[in-house]
């Protein structure tokens, strides 16, 4: 597809399944914006189904301090990953596993695990076996992904994700079962006619005041709204 400038990278996704998209950025800018810990004193981060890097790439510019290591099962994805790792500034503090992530155990528990994992389990899959991988849950469910957050993140780490907004229910019963607490939670409109499509969720081990949010994209008159743009005008290079 090509090559996405950023602020502080540039990223390709030629072999990619799932191209780049905004709710990558969102999710990254939303979880090191005001994350728990603080990002001066994140040291570890694992981005679950890294797919072109992107996740990786935001958390190693944004916490300065962290080893970041991405997970990506698919070929052409993790190619792309590592050649994006190489070409930025913190290719020393990212690293690549070519792996399905419920058999990787971390040398370091993880502070952060962030993932913008396959939102699809019903539906016609793509004939483009990367892009059906990266679009439908396969190895890489919510109820995995929380199972493998409880069962590898720090004392004082959370769990970062992204999905559709009707998978609320499920997910919440699931972390519940892993004994992770919910947060911060963010409902995500494109716009402010439409009911929310996405929800950002950030779970922790440790039980707390829930922080409630809300982020339309674009506001009444179809512009970029402004809570959105304090979010992510930081990463991009260029916005109108």
């Amino acid at each position: 597809m090509g090559s996405f400038k950023f602020k502080d990278f540039t990223l390709r996704d030629d072999n990619c399944g799932m191209k780049i998209c905004s709710d990558s950025v969102l999710l990254g800018a939303w979880t090191f914006a005001t994350p728990i810990p603080e990002a001066s004193e994140i040291r570890s981060v694992l981005d679950i189904g890294a797919g072109s890097g992107l996740l990786s790439l935001l958390a190693a510019s944004l916490c300065p301090d962290a080893i970041v290591i991405g997970i990506e099962i698919e070929q052409g994805a993790a190619e792309d990953s590592r050649i994006n790792f190489s070409a930025s500034p913190w290719a020393e503090r990212l690293h690549l596993v070519e792996s399905d992530f419920a058999g990787y155990i971390p040398d370091v528990a993880p502070d952060v695990i962030i993932s913008n994992p396959p939102y699809f389990a019903t539906g016609e899959k793509s004939a483009d076996t990367a892009r059906a991988g990266a679009r439908h849950e396969g190895a890489l469910t919510y109820a995995g992904l929380l199972r493998y957050a409880s069962a590898t993140l720090a004392p004082e780490g959370v769990l970062s994700m992204i999905s559709p907004a009707d998978r609320r229910d499920d997910i919440i019963f699931n972390a519940e079962m892993e004994g992770l607490k919910l947060r911060r939670i963010c409902d995500v409109r494109t716009s402010l006619r439409k009911p929310p499509q996405r929800t950002m969720w950030l779970f922790s081990r440790n039980d707390g005041p829930i922080e409630h949010q809300e982020i339309s994209i674009r506001d009444a008159s179809g512009n970029y709204s402004p809570e959105y743009r304090r979010l992510v005008e930081p990463i991009y290079a260029w916005m109108p």
